[in-house]
């Protein structure tokens, strides 16, 4: 207890000389982002097995997201930060030369929206720190913090939502293609997976496996660079890497199943056989690779799925003498 209590102190006696020798700083900051967003999963990657690590990132597969956030400082080193992140990731087999990759020839994109909190620590200054200053011409001005670095961790929760894209002439193609009707065959274009089950998941008595939730939890940790333009706006770059509890972003995780399963999943629905089988397993036997069969591997359900941001933002601080946003009233 005593060492608690005295932990707790020292944290209250930082706050006080902090906010003593920072005087009238913005506390309450507003932010807009724009940028790249990644994935690293089963699907896609470099030119290797899968690792689900950086070296494995897939460059091609970037697509743009978006973020708007508070930040609010309780001391002039320690922030509280929330934000709300929508952006779009992908995967693609074709996009590496691995052989057994590039053969399963699976593909995806997914929507991702963000709510997260997280703790943020300004460990690098470079500057002058918001004082009033007269120069040589005696002309006053302001002279804020140039560059401010920090590192950020924290927690937050997820929606996805895997789709893939169906080819009608790439689906004739495959030896598994059982609705050879093209009239029976939906048109080209992309499809939620979650709901056709690829890996066997669907109603009671078809299958063991449960499908698995739109929802999951992230865990946001990276770093970032702030610049000052003036008094009430900044500039800021930020990267983040998301490491999260699932394996089915890109909606693949385990071992093929047999296709004769969406037959009779869907026995009056032609249309739904023939996306089952084609998404279950789109093999490209073009590249000479075995075909892949039944319980054989699809994905790695040992490494679970990970995203990452970067954004390029714009940051508003609100003058210290107007108090509190109003959204914020505990705060004050």
């Amino acid at each position: 207890m005593r060492i608690i209590s005295l932990a707790i102190f020292l944290v209250l006696v930082s706050a006080l000389e902090s906010n003593s020798q920072t005087g009238r700083r913005p506390r309450h900051i507003i932010f807009l982002g724009l940028g790249p967003t990644g994935f690293m999963g089963d699907l896609g990657g470099a030119n290797q097995i899968g690792t689900q690590g950086i070296r494995d990132f897939d460059f091609q597969a970037m697509r743009p997201g978006i973020q708007a956030g508070y930040r609010f400082f309780i001391i002039h080193d320690l922030a509280l930060s929330g934000r709300l992140s929508f952006g779009h990731v992908s995967g693609n087999d074709r996009h590496t030369l691995e052989p057994y990759r590039h053969n399963r020839n699976l593909s995806f994109r997914s929507q991702l929206l963000e709510i997260s909190v997280n703790g943020e620590l300004f460990f690098f200054s470079w500057g002058r720190m918001g004082a009033r200053f007269i120069n040589h011409a005696a002309n006053t001005g302001w002279s804020g913090t140039n560059l401010r670095a920090y590192i950020f961790g924290g927690i937050g929760g997820f929606y996805f939502n895997p789709q893939g894209y169906f080819d009608r002439e790439h689906y004739l193609t495959l030896q598994h293609a059982s609705v050879t009707n093209s009239a029976f065959l939906p048109e080209n274009g992309w499809f939620n997976l979650r709901r056709i089950g690829t890996e066997g998941q669907g109603p009671p008595g078809l299958s063991e496996a449960e499908n698995y939730s739109p929802f999951n939890i992230s865990f946001p940790m990276g770093f970032g660079v702030s610049i000052s333009i003036n008094r009430q706006w900044s500039i800021g770059v930020e990267y983040g890497f998301r490491a999260t509890f699932t394996d089915y972003i890109d909606d693949v995780s385990t071992n093929y199943v047999d296709p004769s399963i969406f037959s009779a999943r869907f026995p009056d629905d032609p249309a739904r056989i023939a996306l089952g089988e084609f998404f279950s397993n789109p093999t490209n036997y073009a590249t000479g690779v075995a075909p892949t069969m039944p319980g054989e591997k699809r994905g790695n359900p040992l490494n679970r799925d990970a995203y990452m941001f970067m954004f390029f933002s714009l940051k508003y601080k609100f003058p210290p003498g107007l108090g509190s946003p109003w959204w914020v009233p505990f705060l004050r």
